[in-house]
């Protein structure tokens, strides 16, 4: 079958029905030729192994993994949605893939929570926790990891917090910067079907070498405004209401002393759905394609998000404020070459981290992964019960309105102010909400947890320093900042 036909034309055409991408949106792709050398082919030889040997079925042929963004993991079915958000993902979830039900980002924002996706690192051994922050090239990535061990790697991004900007190009060989003019005369970022028609050509003509392709689809983010007939997938068809889904409206309610109205509230959360289902058909249909073309069955395909986020539950909307679980808790599956094995786990219930994705993908692969990566192999909960897995995230600086850091563990889950130390203390297992702050009553566990918070940040500190890595700066063009401003990342 075509691919045009596949992906609705998006070989050329725009989801707002124009039969091809603006000429001055091709203007912004900015792709290196496929034979450029690597800025840093970091040695292999003394990574060893790594956990390659615990992956016992098929190696992939092809690593695709698509990062959607603002994407929280209750909104779909099979994670907590009773709402049919993403037939297709759970489709793949049941039939061939792992789901994980506790995954964590580290980072309630882009910027950060995907440089800990790409380095397996914590933020505060990445340290690119501000937009004036770029990532070290002397970090090792899961890009260069496949790279330096003979893969093409490829990457195709839609947002500047995933861009060249903040060096996040590390170890990709062709790196697209989709529209990441910023689109300010349409204020718009490229939506998920144009995106993957970029990704389908590039494909084609990789398909018989191996490699690591990631794709970032936006979609999910505000402005909440689905494309039809997706905009009226879950919407009440006799709301009149002034919640139309953009940053406009949204920004009244970042601050925690106003609340919107509950039918004003449940249609931004209706039109959120319908983002979520539009971004599903269209990974659908980027499937189908995968299997028409024979490229289905040996591929390792991951899908993951960045961060969640807040509608009011605990009296904001947006997300990068705040490290509640509605922005921290996120989506992952796993697709492996040839399905999940017999007898491995269709759904893991432990909580896990978005660090712990890199060495996981290496080691399906059969490939050695840095000495730096932090994360753990995901391979051993996939085929047993485990440990639930410490999960630190930061929202990183306080030029959002607080620096915070939390710690979940085995019970409890702290949130520690980075200036002003107060705390907040929930027991996630018999309130996974949030709503009941522990401090008064549990002083000792505060105490505790608190201390050694601070320690495992300053041990995490440190270890940047081992990786020699120094945080070059980045300066923003005002255009940019606007930009970031429409976002809601800069007030």
């Amino acid at each position: 079958m075509a691919a045009t036909v596949l992906l609705s034309g998006a070989l050329g055409a725009c989801s707002d029905g124009s039969d091809k991408v603006s000429e001055a949106k091709a203007t912004f792709v900015a792709a290196m030729p496929d034979d450029l050398a690597l800025p840093w082919p970091p040695a292999t030889a003394d990574w060893g192994s790594g956990d390659a040997a615990d992956w016992e079925g098929p190696r992939p042929k092809r690593v695709i993994v698509l990062g959607i963004d603002t994407l929280r993991a209750d909104h779909l079915q099979g994670f907590g949605s009773a709402r049919e958000t993403a037939p297709n993902l759970d489709r793949i979830a049941q039939e061939e893939g792992v789901r994980f039900e506790r995954a964590y980002a580290q980072a309630s924002w882009t910027l950060p929570s995907m440089t800990s996706v790409f380095t397996s690192l914590f933020p505060p051994q990445h340290g690119v926790e501000d937009r004036g922050m770029r990532l070290s090239p002397e970090i090792p990535t899961l890009a260069g990891a496949f790279a330096a061990q003979g893969w093409m790697t490829a990457g195709f991004v839609t947002h500047i917090y995933v861009s060249s900007l903040f060096g996040l190009d590390s170890g990709f060989m062709n790196f697209r910067e989709l529209s990441i003019d910023w689109n300010f005369k349409e204020g718009k970022q490229l939506r998920a079907d144009d995106v993957l028609g970029h990704v389908v050509p590039w494909i084609h003509h990789h398909r018989e070498v191996p490699f690591f392709l990631y794709v970032h689809l936006f979609d999910p983010h505000w402005d909440y405004d689905p494309p039809a007939p997706f905009d009226r997938a879950f919407t009440d068809p006799d709301y009149a209401g002034p919640a139309d889904g953009t940053y406009s409206f949204l920004k009244q309610f970042i601050p925690r002393d106003k609340l919107m109205a509950p039918e004003d509230l449940q249609h931004l959360l209706d039109l959120y759905d319908g983002e979520i289902l539009y971004t599903d058909d269209a990974i659908g249909r980027f499937v189908e394609f995968l299997k028409a073309e024979g490229l289905w069955e040996d591929t390792l395909f991951v899908v993951l998000s960045d961060h969640g986020e807040e509608f009011q539950e605990h009296n904001s909307v947006h997300h990068i404020r705040t490290l509640y679980d509605e922005v921290l808790r996120v989506p992952l599956l796993i697709k492996p070459p040839g399905g999940r094995l017999p007898d491995w786990r269709d759904v893991v219930s432990e909580r896990v981290r978005n660090v712990d994705i890199a060495p996981t993908l290496l080691a399906v692969a059969g490939l050695a992964a840095p000495p730096s990566f932090a994360g753990e192999s995901l391979l051993p909960l996939m085929r047993s019960p485990g440990e639930h897995r410490r999960s630190l995230a930061r929202t990183g600086t306080a030029r959002h309105g607080q620096g915070l850091t939390s710690l979940h563990l085995e019970r409890f889950k702290i949130i520690v102010n980075d200036e002003t130390g107060k705390p907040e203390l929930f027991n996630w297992v018999q309130d996974p909400g949030e709503t009941t702050n522990l401090v008064a009553s549990r002083p000792g566990v505060v105490n505790r947890l608190r201390s050694g918070l601070t320690k495992y940040v300053r041990s995490l500190e440190e270890s940047r320093a081992s990786l020699r890595a120094s945080l070059p700066g980045v300066d923003l063009t005002k255009e940019q900042e606007e930009r970031l401003r429409t976002l809601g990342y800069i007030q």
